[in-house]
Parts: structure tokens; sequence; C-alpha cells
């Protein structure tokens, strides 16, 4: 009984106070004119396909984005025997953002992630993609805030 009155007060508290998703496309204040990429890869291909959503939008603020992308996988630990024990998976993420043909902003992000190594090879590769997915989120995440946030 009790748990039924908040999942209820819950949802009515949701839709009574008109909650809208942050990342929202309907009414953005801004719009991306050009994506430009430096280096074409998995990763800025994952940033690209989230942005466009916010490409041709009805913002007033019109925006051009030139975003290049890397990863790096590093070695952190090594056993006695020399077998590798974790790695390190570093995206870095430099992105300008011009408004007017005028640079606004040019920022770099850098997210990592330490995991330790797997004798099945493709589960630490499923596992390893799934982590580079996340990071990606996050950079993305950054940009579409940093946009707001203009």
């Amino acid at each position: 009984m009790k748990i039924n009155f908040y999942i209820l007060f819950f949802v009515f508290f949701l839709f009574g106070c008109s909650y809208e998703s942050i990342y929202s496309t309907k009414k953005t204040s801004f719009s991306i004119l050009s994506l430009d990429v430096q280096n074409k890869n998995v990763l800025t291909s994952q940033i690209t396909r989230a942005l466009k959503a916010y490409k041709n939008s009805s913002g007033s603020r019109q925006f051009s984005l030139e975003i290049k992308a890397e990863k790096e996988k590093i070695v952190t630990s090594k056993d006695s025997k020399g077998n590798i024990k974790s790695y390190k998976l570093i995206i870095k993420c430099n992105y300008r953002i011009f408004e007017e043909g005028k640079i606004k902003k040019n920022n770099e992000k850098i997210e990592s992630f330490v995991f330790n190594n797997d004798a099945n090879k493709f589960k630490l590769k499923k596992y390893e993609s799934s982590i580079e997915t996340t990071l990606v989120g996050k950079i993305i995440e950054e940009i579409i805030l940093e946009l707001y946030s203009l």
C-alpha cells in the first residue's frame, strides 16, 4: 500500500511539473550548421551521429563544429611473468565551436577508464567497446552542454 502511494505520487509529480528531457531537440536555443571531422574513425562517427539531431533545428543561434577524436589503449600493469594485468583506455576529443565564422570555444575533453585484462579476448574486446561507448557518451554530453551554455 505504501509503495503504491509513492509510485503514484512520483508519477503525478513527474507529470505535474511538466518534466522535459534536458537534451530535447524540440526547444533548443541553437542549431548546428555544419559538423567538420578532422579524422574519420568510429569515435567521430558516434559523435556526429549523436549531434545530427541538433542539425538544422530551429534554434536562434547557429554554430559550426570542428571535431577531432582519438583513442589510446595503454598497458598500466603487468605481473611478474610479464603478462598484462590491466589497461587504461583514454579518449581525447578536441572540438572547436564557431559562430558566424569566429571561434567561440576551443576545448579538449579527455575521458579515461582503467580495466583488467581477461583471458577471453572476445569478452575483453566487447567490454572495451562498451567502455568506449560510455566514454564517448560523456564527451557528447559535454559538447551539448557547452552549446547550451553559449
